[in-house]
């Protein structure tokens, strides 16, 4: 009996021995289970907190590079505002200039010559009245020319009567004659019958590029390209000047040029360098009503 009870004991103690260890498994299991999901929660949270920082970073770069362009386009609103301003004060400084010194004057030698006329009436013999009334035509007939040159410049008539091509041979002949710069015109329209705004932002942009060419470029000669087909209208003006820095400077009258194209939905690039003359690529969608193939036409100057 004594025999049988030591060996129940000793059952007793592997099995309780037997069950610690497997206690002591589990606990050992469970604390390295605990550690690692406590360290991949902790990894976890700083990976969310590393990206959460990195996009707030990203949202306030991307809030402040935003303000940055509003402040720098408010800057530039003005800075434009000013200077169609003072374009506008200029235009209407030449203008009155060009009132003054050409039609005032003229106005004022057709009076002392009408006062001279009206004096040697009696006195004076039928062929020094003659020779007044030649004067008084004369400068009549300039005055007209004056008027109407002016007048061709705020709004050309032709560009209503006649149409595109008309406009851009007179514009091209009037600034080859005044500066010597042989300018070309080629045309390749399907139909002349373009909307009103077309012609009018085309006859515009050319003017303006005409003008630059004139006043900064020193260019010799003037290429012209106008294209339509059934989607788009392109306009190509290039010129042999000087060039400039694109990124350097851009006056009133290209920021005017985009700003037409813009209101059109059409898109201006300028290729230029120092020494390499200027390039000005336009492009404006349109879709209109195609003429026969025909009716393409093409014109020199």
């Amino acid at each position: 009996m004594l025999d049988i009870a030591n060996r129940i004991a000793e059952i007793n103690e592997q099995q309780l021995q037997a069950g610690n260890e497997r206690d002591a498994a589990l606990l050992s299991s469970f604390q390295n289970r605990l550690a690692v999901t406590v360290l991949l929660t902790v990894l976890f949270g700083i990976g969310m907190a590393a990206l959460s920082a990195r996009k707030v970073l990203k949202l306030e770069a991307r809030a402040h590079s935003q303000y940055q362009d509003v402040v720098e386009a408010r800057k530039q609103l003005e800075n434009l505002s000013a200077r169609l301003v003072q374009a506008q004060e200029t235009e209407r400084r030449s203008l009155a200039r060009e009132l003054h010194d050409e039609v005032g004057q003229a106005l004022s030698a057709v009076l002392v010559e009408l006062r001279n006329l009206n004096t040697g009436l009696v006195t004076q013999s039928e062929e020094l009245l003659s020779k007044h009334v030649e004067t008084i035509k004369g400068l009549v007939e300039n005055t007209v020319r004056t008027v109407r040159n002016m007048s061709l410049l705020l709004r050309p008539s032709m560009l209503d009567d006649l149409g595109l091509i008309p406009a851009l041979r007179w514009q091209a002949r009037e600034v080859s004659r005044q500066t010597c710069i042989d300018v070309t015109v080629e045309t390749e329209l399907l139909s002349d019958d373009l909307p009103d705004e077309y012609k009018t932002c085309i006859y515009r942009v050319v003017q303006e590029a005409l003008h630059n060419c004139s006043r900064h470029s020193h260019a010799t000669a003037v290429r012209i390209h106008v294209v339509q087909n059934a989607r788009q209208l392109t306009l190509s003006i290039r010129d042999n000047g000087k060039g400039f820095d694109v990124n350097q400077s851009k006056g009133l009258g290209l920021l005017g040029i985009e700003e037409r194209l813009a209101h059109l939905g059409g898109r201006c690039e300028i290729h230029s360098s120092l020494g390499s003359g200027t390039v000005i690529a336009i492009e404006l969608p349109f879709e209109a009503p195609v003429a026969a193939a025909g009716n393409s036409v093409s014109a020199s100057v």
